[in-house]
């Protein structure tokens, strides 16, 4: 029976995380921002500008995604798509690289889907914002 115990010590870390996670998502849900009619939702979103929008997705992802704003990516493919090899890509892609009168001009003519999808196209996030969004690490 030994090595019962290692399965099932094994499986608590896990069982954890679960917990953990489940916690962060009903303190998530319990805020006021999850209250606001979903229109607010959508007129926020179209008067975020491109060169503040990554920051504003990343902070507001899963109230989006909750609201049927934004897309619903399943998490490993969001990960796929934020873990990216960078071999390939030019560093001149990333919207940090381009002039802000530049991201200006292009974000008046997206829809707040466009924008999400050049956002995770081109941004490039930090360990910890992919983790924000994928709850995973």
């Amino acid at each position: 029976m030994p090595g019962n115990a290692a399965n099932s010590s094994s499986c608590i870390p896990s069982t954890l995380h679960r917990l953990d996670r489940a916690q962060k998502y009903e303190e998530l849900m319990s805020t006021p921002i999850y209250r606001l009619p979903a229109e607010l939702i959508v007129n926020i979103c179209e008067r975020v500008d491109l060169v503040n929008f990554p920051s504003f997705l990343i902070a507001t992802y899963h109230l989006l995604r909750f609201r049927g704003v934004i897309p619903a990516y399943p998490s490993a493919m969001l990960q796929t798509m934020l873990l990216r090899e960078e071999e390939g890509v030019a560093h001149s892609a990333s919207l940090a690289a381009m002039p802000k009168e530049l991201l200006l001009a292009i974000g008046q003519t997206l829809t707040t889907h466009e924008k999400v999808h050049m956002v995770l196209a081109t941004h490039r996030m930090r360990p910890e914002e992919i983790e924000l969004i994928t709850h995973q690490r």
